[in-house]
């Protein structure tokens, strides 16, 4: 299994980070070189995808395409499965074993979440353990956002590259790890516990490589806040959806 780490080319302390956790687990691994907005727009134009109704920064619509291109990349490379990580990811226990090796991935799954975001989501109550009972993959239920580690077979990487084309783009994480969950049939599968984790969830007082597109991404949606009865409606929303969760979700740990 291939696996794929999208970066900056200039990036070049993120890229000696990685170059450090991989060889720590014997994980061999490539980079793809992180689109930049000049290229990433034209490309949208390409694969007809429609940017008039959209919101996203620059910067997001770069990190969006950029996951697009190395779908792209599964689909004509013929790859039977792919693993996508950001640049900012530290990997657990065993790592080498789930990814140096495609035995434990059953022929129905091809989208499988690895990452440790949310501290709680939705899962479904059955589960398949793998490695001995250290860990076992479900069904995501919920949302469970981030794009940091994710697993495509080919044909998740058809499935996901159909969707974007047929949506308003919205944030990546959004559209794949939640408004897809919730409006196509295709399943997407959690590892439980996750086996990534972003380096700012990791060490969330002191990171060492804080994200440039989370600012983009704050500042846009606080000129987006929303006003008046809309502000009380997504407020009250928030708070059924908290208290849902506090009873019903369940936690994703890295490990």
């Amino acid at each position: 299994m291939k696996k794929i780490v999208i970066s900056l080319s200039s990036a070049i302390d993120r890229r000696q980070h990685i170059q450090s956790e991989f060889d720590k687990h014997n994980i061999d691994y490539e980079f793809f070189d992180a689109l930049t907005p000049d290229i990433a727009i034209p490309y949208t134009q390409t694969l007809g995808l429609d940017l008039s109704s959209t919101h996203l920064t620059q910067g997001e619509i770069a990190c969006m395409m950029s996951h697009v291109a190395v779908w792209e990349k599964i689909i004509n490379e013929d790859l039977d499965y792919a693993t996508i990580f950001e640049d900012d990811i530290y990997l657990g226990e065993d790592a080498e074993k789930l990814l140096n090796s495609t035995d434990w991935i059953h022929p129905d799954w091809h989208i499988i979440k690895i990452e440790a975001f949310a501290k709680k989501t939705y899962l479904a109550n059955k589960t398949y353990e793998i490695l001995a009972n250290k860990r076992h993959v479900t069904q995501l239920k919920g949302k469970n956002l981030g794009t940091a580690g994710y697993i495509l077979s080919k044909k998740g990487a058809r499935i996901y590259l159909d969707y974007i084309k047929s949506q308003v783009l919205v944030t990546l994480d959004i559209m794949i790890f939640d408004n897809f969950i919730h409006q196509c049939s295709e399943p997407v599968q959690q590892l439980v516990p996750a086996l990534c984790i972003q380096e700012m969830l990791l060490h969330k007082n002191n990171p060492s490589f804080p994200s440039a597109l989370l600012k983009e991404r704050k500042d846009r949606m606080k000129a987006e806040k929303k006003k008046g009865l809309a502000k009380v409606n997504k407020e009250a929303s928030r708070l059924l959806t908290q208290a849902k969760k506090t009873l019903f979700a369940k936690e994703v740990p890295f490990k």
